[in-house]
């Protein structure tokens, strides 16, 4: 099993207000807390695979 995850790029949100977590009242989402929490475990268990296909939120992570 490969867990993944599906972040839409502004649906109810702006793109940054989904990847910070801004204007929880509309959707609950904070796109870089899950790819922080992803790359964690991932570091406690490196056997882990994980896909990921917003590339635009991952660029911004790996841009951090």
């Amino acid at each position: 099993m490969v867990p993944h995850t599906h972040d839409d790029l502004g649906w109810l949100k702006t793109v940054d207000e989904y990847f910070t977590g801004a204007t929880q009242v509309v959707h609950h989402a904070t796109v870089h807390l899950v790819l922080d929490s992803v790359l964690d475990e991932m570091a406690r268990k490196p056997h882990t695979k994980f896909t990921y296909v917003e590339m635009k939120y991952f660029t911004m992570w790996y841009s951090r």
